[in-house]
């Protein structure tokens, strides 16, 4: 069993400034080393089509002075044994050489350079499997490094991190007894230096999915952006939507007004930056706390749980420019969708079907993605679909008369496309008819 615990960290003004050198080398370190292996990966298509040129000196080249390795230009291509390296070994044969020409990266632990080029590694890995890409870090993108196992010792509320020092850090909750440390990520927020520390114990397997023929209870879920509803329920219950940067929307335009005033690069601006992103990290911390008790609720009340397989990014996508036949442009309608896209990206789905989802692993649920075509005008009672049969937040059915709320009639269809998805009995679908505690 593999759990995760984090703790905010109590760094010195000396360690607190060491950790961001740590990572703005790091990042750069990270780009430069991802700049080789895409030299590295073009180099091996382009011997297909005979001469071509190098990104980097721009001279042309033919499949001769191909490089030997598939993935990498740094470092030694061969171990000592005569044996092949890969691109991970090959770039980390390159770090003594990288310490005598920058003396600078001495400073950083060895391991951390080398989980760096893991972390590197693992984003082609995910490329090769069909994932993107890998894109060039920007400072604001890279904000954390990660120690292997058994390098970091903790001892009741300090932390010692190698090369750093021991520091203080809020013992939220206890650490797991009987859980061996594994890896440690530090990461930096706007209010701080967070450590992220992953427990493991191997006598304790992993929690299986319950069985099919045991489902006793089957819940959809439905997504809104409403105040009052965040998440249908089809068992009646509504869950409703806090809109925590809605809530201080006044206050962030307030500290966005007084970034814009201060001086270009003056330590002002510096500092309300800084209280512009506390800010923004209060709001996402209101929105995670909310979203784990959530997640939380509906994994105690339902054995299944099916939700809608939504395309957010298409659904926030701007939409598409109007012309006349003079090439003037017209209204497309996006000033009014804009006050939409905002409350999707406050209600932030994802995440929270990414939360619902680990909750039922950790449990022993099932978690289930539907098409949601046609969910909302589809009648849950006798399967009869019409566009008329919905009006705003009504829905009544012109074939069977049934009346019902429109988000809820949604996530009963859901769930009765979950039940025929799975191939289980249908009266499981009902079986949610208790209400949960409020949380």
């Amino acid at each position: 069993m593999i759990v995760t615990h984090k703790y905010k960290l109590n760094p010195s003004e000396s360690q607190e400034q060491k950790m961001r050198d740590w990572i703005s080398m790091l990042s750069s370190h990270y780009n430069y080393c991802l700049r080789d292996r895409i030299e590295a990966y073009e180099e091996v298509k382009a011997p297909r089509l005979g001469e071509y040129c190098d990104l980097r000196t721009r001279d042309s080249r033919t499949p001769l002075t191909c490089s030997i390795s598939k993935n990498s230009n740094l470092g030694e291509p061969f171990k000592n044994n005569g044996k092949k390296r890969n691109a991970y070994e090959q770039q980390s044969s390159e770090l003594p050489s990288l310490k005598k020409s920058h003396p600078w990266y001495k400073t950083i632990h060895s391991t951390v350079l080398q989980q760096n080029l893991r972390r590197l590694d693992k984003a082609f890995q995910n490329f090769f499997d069909g994932r993107g890409y890998p894109k060039f870090k920007k400072r604001h993108q890279f904000k954390s490094f990660t120690y292997p196992p058994n390098q970091v010792k903790v001892e009741g509320n300090k932390i010692y991190l190698p090369s750093i020092g021991w520091m203080r850090m809020h013992l939220s909750r206890p650490l797991r007894e009987r859980f061996e440390m594994r890896s440690v990520t530090i990461r930096q927020k706007a209010d701080g230096f967070y450590v992220a520390i992953q427990l493991e114990d191997k006598t304790i397997p992993q929690t299986l999915p319950i069985d099919l023929a045991q489902v006793k209870t089957v819940l959809g879920v439905d997504c809104g952006a409403r105040p009052h509803k965040l998440l249908a329920l089809s068992n009646g219950e509504n869950i409703a939507n806090p809109q925590y940067e809605k809530k201080l929307a006044k206050r962030k335009t307030l500290r966005q007004r007084r970034c814009s005033r201060k001086k270009r690069g003056s330590n002002n601006q510096r500092q309300a930056f800084k209280e512009l992103a506390r800010l923004d990290q209060k709001i996402v911390n209101q929105r995670e706390d909310y979203q784990w008790k959530v997640a939380h609720k509906l994994n105690r009340i339902a054995d299944v749980i099916v939700m809608e397989d939504l395309n957010i990014q298409g659904m926030i996508r701007k939409c598409k420019p109007k012309q006349d036949e003079k090439g003037h442009y017209l209204k497309n309608g996006q000033s009014a969708k804009k006050a939409l896209n905002r409350l999707i990206r406050d209600c932030s789905w994802s995440e929270l079907k990414d939360k619902i989802r680990y909750c039922a692993e950790k449990f022993g649920r099932i978690f289930l993605e539907v098409n949601p075509k046609y969910s909302s005008q589809t009648c849950s009672h006798c399967g009869f679909k019409d566009k008329k049969n919905r009006h705003k937040e009504s829905f009544l059915c012109l074939n069977c008369g049934t009346p019902a709320d429109a988000d809820t009639n949604a996530s009963i269809t859901l769930a009765k496309r979950g039940v025929e998805k799975l191939g289980i009995s249908l009266d499981t679908l009902l079986g949610v008819t208790q209400e949960c505690d409020p949380f």
